[in-house]
């Protein structure tokens, strides 16, 4: 499963990401603005026992319908807390999603965040590599 060393590796997989901060956690950005972020325990995130979950990071999605179609999804990897409601942020638990399923929706977060140009190069270049 997947650890904050593996999201440090996909984040500067992406054309211009630069490590930074975002309310004094640590996340990386694209041109400034953040696409991932470590989520420190909060008290609206809980396991079934109430103890608070840690090893969280958020990410951008696309739209609400994007992110309730994770929030739902079965595997468990994805969450969102009323803190999240109304934004187009979810939480990722990183100790229960695959690697590659992480780069995945990290990508995606990425693409969300990108100034548009920068996004079409990047998914030109991804195209022209398969």
């Amino acid at each position: 499963m997947a650890t904050w060393a593996d999201v440090e590796r996909i984040a500067l997989g992406l054309p211009e990401t630069e490590p930074t901060t975002a309310w004094g956690r640590p996340a990386f950005g694209v041109r400034g603005a953040w696409f991932v972020l470590d989520r420190a325990p909060r008290p609206d995130a809980v396991d079934e026992d109430g103890e608070r979950l840690t090893g969280l990071v958020v990410l951008y999605v696309e739209d609400e319908e994007a992110k309730l179609r994770l929030a739902a999804d079965d595997s468990g990897h994805f969450l969102t807390t009323p803190h999240f409601a109304r934004s187009r942020m979810i939480l990722v638990r990183l100790a229960q999603i695959p690697v590659d399923e992480l780069a995945e929706v990290m990508v995606e977060s990425w693409l969300v965040r990108a100034p548009k140009t920068l996004a079409r190069h990047y998914l030109a270049s991804v195209e022209g590599n398969r």
